[in-house]
Parts: structure tokens; C-alpha cells; sequence
């Protein structure tokens, strides 16, 4: 799978209206691919709040002996921000800028994580 690929298949996120931005990186913050309104944002600066975030979340659940976390959602007035688990690596996370349909960006969110390792193996960057 090239780069491309991942694009592509983010690009599904990308369309709905609801979504500002989607990008998918590793948990140290480097960004992987990004699709979007990224005009006025550090894509940098976002990626390595949003894996710190993951890994507070992260290091809080082991405290209490639970899993990983598979989601997080951070809600607020002007939409949200969901950051989901991929794998032992990656991060996929995505701003939305109303709740309208919520439940399908997140089906959607899912459904792209899902191809993304179901075709991961011999990925080029």
C-alpha cells in the first residue's frame, strides 16, 4: 500500500460534511497523512497534542488496570475532536465542526481504520 492508498481512503472521511479534518499518525506525533481544512492549523503542534492526549489516556487506564482506550472524544460547543486507536503504533484522528451525524463519522472513522490494517502489510512510505 502506497501513500496514496491512505489518502484515498481517508479522502471518504474528507467528503462528509461534517468532517474539518482527519489525519492519521504515530503515537509520537509525526503525521502520517492528513486530509482536510489544514489551512490555519500546525499539523505538527496537532498530531503530538493529540498523541500526548492518547497517551495520558493511555497511561491513566493502566493505572486502573483497564485496556487500552479504543476512542477518545472531546466535546465542545463548535463541534469535536475523535482521537481512535489503529494499532500499536498509529493514531487516527479527526475534528469535526457540528455533532450532526455523529454517529455515522464515527462508522465512517471505523470503516477507514478497518481497510487501513486490513491492508497495512508492506505499506510504502
Amino acid at each position: 500500500m502506497s501513500i496514496a492508498v491512505v489518502l484515498d481512503a481517508m479522502k471518504k472521511l474528507e467528503g462528509m460534511p461534517e468532517v474539518e479534518l482527519c489525519m492519521l499518525t504515530r503515537k509520537n506525533g509525526d503525521i502520517v497523512a492528513s486530509v482536510g481544512n489544514v489551512g490555519s492549523l500546525s499539523l505538527e503542534t496537532f498530531g503530538i497534542m493529540a498523541a500526548t492526549i492518547y497517551g495520558a489516556a493511555n497511561t491513566a487506564n493502566e493505572h486502573l488496570k483497564k485496556q487500552k482506550p479504543n476512542r477518545i472524544v472531546m466535546r465542545s460547543n463548535d463541534g469535536d475532536t475523535v482521537i481512535k486507536k489503529m494499532d500499536s503504533q498509529h493514531i487516527m484522528v479527526l475534528r469535526t465542526h457540528t455533532r450532526e451525524n455523529f454517529a455515522e463519522v464515527l462508522a465512517t472513522m471505523d470503516e477507514t481504520v478497518d481497510f487501513l490494517l486490513e491492508n497495512w502489510e508492506g505499506v510504502v512510505w
